[in-house]
């Protein structure tokens, strides 16, 4: 059972990716409203890269942890490096921008909403588990050709 430990972070990870593509991550706040257009969700913000990673892991997960590829671990560390790029570069940089909402009201204040974390908190799972699959994956030693396993047999 715990070789199959590094599931539980990989797929909480990707699942919490795809769910933040449809939860606001940015919401714009006009003195105790949110007008319209004041909230922006992942797939705005970076047209459902999230997602499309998120969505990616799920049988990279199998392949890594209940196949044992370790191919599959090093893709997987890859896309979670790559969902940490989105949520760093693309979505945090704009969690504080008010655009024209902030042009219209003087007291208009953007924030972080829930899809920041739950996106920031889905990439970390899943480097993390990730990093344990290739870990616990079996390093694989020479190839042996069906000729010489014939030779060794009998």
């Amino acid at each position: 059972m715990a070789r199959f430990a590094p599931l539980v972070p990989l797929v909480a990870g990707a699942l919490l990716l795809i769910v933040a593509e449809f939860v606001a991550v940015r919401e714009i706040h006009a003195v105790t409203v949110i007008p319209p257009g004041g909230t922006s969700t992942g797939g705005d913000l970076h047209s459902y890269a999230l997602g499309i990673i998120g969505l990616a892991m799920l049988p990279m997960s199998y392949g890594a942890v209940v196949r044992g590829a370790r191919p599959a671990a090093v893709a997987l560390i890859v896309l979670s490096l790559a969902a940490l790029v989105v949520v760093l570069f693309i979505d945090r940089p704009v969690l504080d921008d008010t655009g024209l909402i902030g042009r219209t009201y003087d007291l208009a204040e953007a924030r972080p909403a829930t899809g920041f974390y739950l996106e920031s908190l889905g990439a970390v799972l899943a480097l993390i588990g990730g990093v344990w699959a290739y870990i616990a994956a079996p390093s694989r030693t020479r190839w042996v050709t069906p000729r010489e396993r014939a030779r060794t047999s009998s």
